[in-house]
């Protein structure tokens, strides 16, 4: 938890703003009850600079992952980006908690499958399904509704055990269960929780239905990432990125298009914004 309060001091600062939580005035925020996780999730929004409610033009939707850590940032450098075209323009659905406190305990919950090893020592953990849904049945029926979305170009984007979720989200498209996304990014996924479980799933999944849509999957992790403390399963991080393109590469003409980087000089606090600036431009690229 530590280094996860010490990089949101410095995002914050970086942003020159308050905690996203505090930033009603400026970002439309909506308190959103899920049935599927029996909890309630702060749901922050940032419009695209030409964005307008009466006119019909619609817009890609990226979905990003603890945006009480990273939303502030990541919207202002979209905006940024976005004006002088080296990002797409996009509507920004961050998911959220209460706070910066509940996030850092409840992404436990939520980003994880299946039941963490003890040797974890997780108070809770395992919920990635139910999160899933409300992402699925919840969330983006809310946000179509209210916005002019792109249903067809949905994007989520996760950090860390994020990144874990993201991974989960795309096994589960890739084995047939709808999840409302055509592009997944993950920025340094923590792979190796539960003994790489996720990428023996993702290797033994069996693919779709080929008559379906194909999905984009941009990973990336930095060359400067150690081994997760306590761990002693973790593998080197070339072994990680040969595991993880060894097991999406087999379901790539079917169900996925996949790209994999390292960003050599970048440890694991670092990967965030590089790699959801990058993984948009390439799934979401201007000339489309």
């Amino acid at each position: 938890m530590t280094r996860y309060v010490t990089f949101a001091i410095a995002l914050l600062i970086m942003a020159g703003c308050a905690p996203v939580a505090e930033k009603k005035n400026n970002t439309p925020v909506m308190r959103l009850y899920s049935r599927a996780v029996a909890d309630s999730f702060s749901i922050f929004i940032k419009l695209p600079a030409d964005y307008h409610p009466e006119l019909s033009k619609k817009y890609p939707v990226a979905y990003l992952l603890d945006a009480n850590l990273y939303f502030d940032i990541m919207a202002v450098t979209l905006n940024k980006y976005a004006e002088v075209g080296l990002a797409p323009e996009v509507i920004l659905v961050g998911i959220g908690y209460k706070d910066f406190a509940a996030m850092d305990s409840l992404r436990n919950r939520d980003d994880t499958y299946p039941v963490a090893i003890p040797e974890y020592e997780m108070t809770t953990s395992g919920g990635a399904d139910k999160f899933l849904s409300f992402i699925h049945d919840e969330l983006m029926p809310a946000i179509d509704k209210q916005y002019h979305t792109d249903t067809s170009k949905r994007v989520l984007m996760g950090h860390s055990l994020g990144g874990y979720f993201t991974s989960y989200a795309l096994y589960r498209d890739i084995s047939g269960t709808a999840t409302g996304f055509n592009g997944y990014i993950a920025a340094s996924p923590s792979l190796h929780y539960n003994h790489y479980y996720l990428s023996e799933q993702l290797k033994a999944a069996p693919v779709k239905d080929s008559g379906a849509a194909k999905v984009k999957a941009y990973f990336a992790f930095g060359g400067q990432e150690e081994p997760e403390a306590g761990d002693s399963a973790t593998l080197p991080l070339q072994e990680t990125m040969a595991q993880l393109s060894a097991s999406i590469s087999q379901k790539q003409s079917a169900a996925v298009t996949y790209q994999g980087d390292i960003y050599s000089n970048l440890g694991h606090m670092d990967t965030q914004l590089p790699v959801f600036i990058k993984g948009l431009q390439w799934i979401l690229p201007a000339e489309e």
